[in-house]
């Protein structure tokens, strides 16, 4: 099939670019709306992290073996299936909030089982995006999609969950089970495009499903540049997700917002998102990836540290307005450098693993952003997260002189 070429994209491409961002306006309203669902129940720090810690943990207990599934499988079934399940679960969602019988014990469950399946489908679309653009077009492509997913997820979902929400409350779920109809339909158009991993005639068993994982690991473990941008990606979702936990408190009760306002203060996160995809490829070009990730890593805890001293709604979504701008362009810079760097037949396996140590510290962060607002107020998150993400970068440029500086040069090689 015709890849992009230059600076153009197939029509192929802007199918699969159109599927992502269809379901991730639905991703987007859904997200909000169990965040303010959970402070309509409880205004329970624990509780309502709680919610957000539920759907982050997949990344830790599935997503792992969700990547050797990516290796095995064809990728691009494998992804319109992840819809349709989806599709499935909020239904049920939905049936059991119209019969009254949604607590934060379910909005939990609910939230586990939809990221459970996201893990799947996010690592599937990394995968498959050589398949739709070519190598020297991937910063380009991924700032694309990527984009076009924070667009819809945060500047556009985020608002409109809060208010699909007040509204009424199951039509925020039902929106999102429409939008991965619609990426399923056009996701099954695209089921032939590109080529599957080479296929293993050695059957699925647990003790082969665990093998496969540990090589993924130790393949990890073994590259130095990647290691080391898994571990800073874990620390920056650690601090961010820590924050974002406990961010509808904060708003409400810090910045004294309405829950309408909430979802503004998202949307300025989106807005700097939009901004970080947007320069992403020319500030690449401009200073090269090494320090285009050191310029964001040391932005994001200044941002933190204004969002925990202020108490100007205006000021906060400012500063976290540059937290976004700082997660977008990490993602952009570390996506491009996977897919260049693992080899095709292992990108499941490699992928996975890199996923499990860098959004699995999210579970965590969501948790210790909770307890730390428990025990010490709803901006001590924020001083947390600064701190770790100054020692994060001190230990990297102290401990490992230059190798943000040498990422571009980063090889198949597994060294």
């Amino acid at each position: 099939m015709a890849k992009a070429s230059g600076k153009s994209f197939s029509p192929a491409f802007w199918r699969f670019w159109t599927a992502m961002v269809v379901s991730g306006l639905g991703d987007g309203i859904r997200t909000t709306a169990l965040a303010v669902f959970a402070a309509a129940l409880t205004r329970d720090p624990v509780q309502v992290a709680m919610v957000t810690l539920a759907g982050k943990l997949p990344w830790a207990c599935v997503g792992p073996f969700a990547g050797v599934l990516v290796d095995r499988v064809d990728r691009w079934r494998a992804l319109w299936i992840c819809d349709v399940v989806r599709v499935a679960v909020l239904v049920v969602f939905v049936a059991l909030m119209l019969a009254g019988q949604v607590g934060v014990v379910v909005l939990a469950i609910a939230a586990f089982s939809l990221s459970s399946v996201q893990t799947m489908s996010n690592n599937l679309s990394q995968a498959v995006v050589p398949d739709v653009a070519d190598k020297e077009t991937l910063d380009t492509a991924n700032s694309r999609i990527l984009g076009g997913q924070f667009v819809t997820v945060e500047f556009v979902g985020a608002p409109l969950g809060t208010a699909l929400f007040v509204l009424s409350e199951p039509t925020p779920f039902v929106v999102d089970a429409l939008s991965f109809v619609v990426s399923a339909v056009l996701v099954f158009s695209l089921r032939t495009v590109g080529g599957d991993p080479a296929r293993s005639c050695v059957p699925l068993t647990p003790a082969v499903l665990w093998s496969e994982m540990v090589f993924g690991v130790r393949w990890l473990w073994r590259h130095q540049t990647l290691r080391t941008l898994c571990l800073l990606g874990g620390v920056l979702n650690f601090a961010v997700v820590g924050v974002l936990g406990i961010a509808v408190l904060y708003a409400l009760e810090v910045l004294r917002i309405s829950q309408t306002g909430y979802g503004l203060l998202l949307a300025f996160i989106a807005v700097g998102g939009l901004v970080g995809l947007l320069v992403a490829p020319g500030l690449v070009a401009a200073v090269g990836r090494g320090r285009a990730l050191k310029a964001v890593l040391l932005m994001c805890p200044v941002a933190f540290l204004v969002g925990g001293v202020t108490t100007d709604a205006v000021v906060a979504a400012t500063a976290l307005a540059f937290v976004g701008v700082g997660i977008s362009v990490f993602n952009v810079v570390t996506a491009t450098i996977r897919q260049t760097v693992i080899p095709a037949a292992l990108f499941g396996r490699v992928n996975g693993a890199y996923r499990f140590v860098g959004n699995g510290l999210s579970p965590l962060g969501a948790l210790a952003g909770g307890l730390v607002a428990d025990g010490f107020g709803l901006r001590a998150p924020f001083f947390v997260g600064a701190f770790l993400l100054l020692t994060a970068v001190f230990v990297v440029s102290f401990g490992w002189p230059g190798l943000l500086s040498s990422v571009r040069e980063a090889r198949r090689d597994g060294g």
